[in-house]
């Protein structure tokens, strides 16, 4: 048996251990969610100039959820415990898969018709603004109570959607928005929205990166048949345009896994405050790289949908740490 004062002290070591483990999962899985957002950030850039070599909404989206699929399911070549554990889906959860598979085809579908009328920092923006739409669904259809942070964040999510928009400039000054581009943004806001609340219906048990595995190649099947439907991809599309299409893909497959290794390591909710780097992303390099304007109208709104967000998920940790 040991000494009591070398257990103390090995006790205490043992704590400071654990403690910095945590410190270091915590950063690895903040830089981790931060990675995958600001690729997810990226990818709506990467459409615009898809869209300019040629390609069309079909083609972008076949050939992101194809790459996104191969890049998925490359992953547990080289990760044997992966193999092992999370290839099997169990029969009872293969509607729920296929569920989530099809709210993803309408998310991803509207969110890149919207991309293909409007900047890409107003459809972003306009798509953030589902983690509001995901409390008042719980409230609307399971009940819960809204506590009053959750409505200063829905109420501040809504103003910065309206502000986004920037409706004075477009009917006043005549700056010309695409209302259709609006509403398959919120279209795609909508169907994120769902996509999140029944994810943690028919994902309960099973592993994230499983659920991924079966309903991205789901997607995938989807817009492959969208494609052939629209009659192939166009002709005329250019080098740059496919560079930039498969590059969407790829980023894709790797900012989901990324993403689900970060969430492992600090939680959802964290992992939802760290992920609205995703729109700033957007915003910035829409600004940068596709001289994009940003109106101070549009900059506050950014800000008030990013608060929204931020607002939600701390009164969500609060709640999730009990008294």
């Amino acid at each position: 048996m040991m000494p009591t004062e070398t257990m103390d002290r090995t006790d205490s070591a043992a704590r400071s251990l654990s403690g910095d483990e945590a410190r270091r999962r915590r950063l690895l899985g903040t830089l981790a969610v931060a990675l995958a957002s600001i690729s997810f950030g990226v990818q709506g850039i990467l459409a615009k100039y898809a869209y300019a070599g040629g390609a069309g909404v079909p083609t972008v989206l076949a050939t992101r959820f194809l790459f996104a699929t191969l890049i998925l399911w490359a992953i547990p070549l080289f990760r044997p415990s992966i193999r092992r554990t999370q290839l099997r889906l169990p029969r009872r959860s293969a509607l729920g898969a296929a569920v989530l598979g099809a709210l993803f085809v309408t998310n991803a579908l509207f969110y890149f018709l919207a991309l293909d009328l409007l900047p890409a920092s107003t459809a972003v923006m306009l798509v953030f603004v589902f983690p509001a739409l995901v409390v008042l669904w719980a409230r609307l259809f399971l009940g819960e109570r809204l506590s009053r942070p959750q409505m200063v964040a829905l109420g501040l999510a809504l103003f910065g959607c309206v502000l986004t928009v920037d409706p004075r400039a477009a009917l006043v000054i005549g700056a010309g928005i695409s209302w259709l581009g609006v509403l398959w943004a919120l279209g795609s806001a909508l169907s994120n929205s769902w996509y999140v609340l029944l994810a943690g219906v028919f994902g309960r048990g099973i592993a994230p990166l499983t659920l991924a595995l079966y309903s991205v190649p789901l997607t995938a099947l989807a817009f492959c048949g969208y494609l052939v439907v629209d009659g192939g991809p166009s002709p005329n599309i250019t080098v740059g345009g496919w560079a930039s299409a498969i590059s969407l893909g790829i980023l894709t497959g790797l900012a989901i896994y990324t993403y689900l290794i970060g969430v492992g390591y600090i939680g959802p909710s964290r992992a939802a405050v760290v992920a609205t780097a995703e729109p700033v992303t957007a915003v910035v390099l829409g600004a940068v790289l596709l001289s994009e304007v940003l109106t101070p109208p549009k900059l506050l709104g950014a800000g008030c949908i990013v608060a929204a967000i931020t607002l939600l998920n701390r009164a969500e940790a609060r709640a999730n740490a009990g008294p």
